[in-house]
């Protein structure tokens, strides 16, 4: 085989970069909307890529986590969506059905953990299949809901807000800031948690009323780059409140955002501690 010179070798690893940022487009592509399973198909295929003798080392470790990140957010998803039709299950009385899904959600729960979700994913998760368990068509008694509270309890090791009590969902964090597009709008982040975000959005400047659903993208300037492409997503999110005293609009998250647990995962790496708002 002919020895290439420097200008082909910069060439062909061109070359083998264009492949691999393609690559990386339709994994997020499919990522969003699609079956984990196919995003671990084209995982693979990207891995080969990597593999290539003349593709740049450096550069090959910094996709190989890129994709990590992305096959750990698909994972999520899935998650958070077969907890969903459990919980419908549940309340329609189901049973069979709900013990289906909790078992495929089980499986990618394992998949998600294996790719490095963090502590807040994984109790978000235990406390919503412990909620799907004790759900029925009438509903939930309050002696079953105090026992699972109990053991929760026990075993909760996640992240506690300053006084100790939370009343909100999810601890809200006020540092590091968050950039927010929203449908045209940038904006940055007042405070922000996996169920939501408080924007700082002048409510007379804002073209949406309460109830309104937005497409989001979000990231956070203080996390590197990972093969030249920032950290974060896109997002579903509703308008809850308008908040003029604040200049501030509320927007809240149909389920836990994996978006900004992807964030947090990415915090961790990073070395950055979230500030919880006091």
């Amino acid at each position: 085989m002919p020895v290439m010179d420097a200008d082909q070798r910069r060439k062909l690893e061109d070359q083998l970069l264009r492949k691999a940022e393609e690559s990386i487009r339709n994994l997020r592509r499919e990522a969003e909307t699609g079956d984990p399973a196919r995003v671990d198909s084209l995982a693979e295929g990207l891995a080969g890529l990597l593999k290539t003798r003349e593709f740049p080392s450096l550069r090959a470790a910094e996709f190989r986590e890129l994709t990590r990140a992305i096959q750990r957010g698909a994972y999520q998803r899935s998650v958070d969506s077969l907890l969903v039709q459990a919980e419908r299950c549940g309340h329609r009385g189901d049973e069979k059905g709900r013990n289906a899904l909790l078992t495929r959600a089980k499986d990618h729960f394992s998949k998600a953990l294996r790719f490095g979700a963090d502590d807040e994913f994984r109790h978000g998760v235990e406390r919503r299949v412990q909620a799907t368990l004790m759900t029925s068509k009438d509903g939930v008694d309050d002696r079953t809901k105090q026992a699972a509270k109990r053991k929760l309890d026990q075993h909760d090791v996640g992240a506690k807000p300053p006084n100790g009590i939370e009343r909100r969902r999810s601890i809200r964090y006020m540092d590091p800031v968050l950039v927010v597009e929203a449908e045209g709008r940038r904006c940055r982040t007042i405070n922000w948690s996996t169920r939501g975000l408080l924007v700082d959005l002048p409510p007379e400047d804002f073209a949406h009323a309460v109830g309104d659903k937005l497409r989001l993208e979000l990231h956070c300037p203080d996390i590197p780059e990972v093969a030249g492409h920032p950290i974060g997503g896109r997002q579903v999110a509703h308008v809850v409140r308008l908040d003029p005293d604040r200049r501030a609009v509320a927007l809240s998250f149909p389920d836990i955002s994996t978006v900004v647990l992807d964030l947090t995962h990415a915090m961790k790496e990073a070395g950055i501690k979230p500030e919880p708002e006091r």
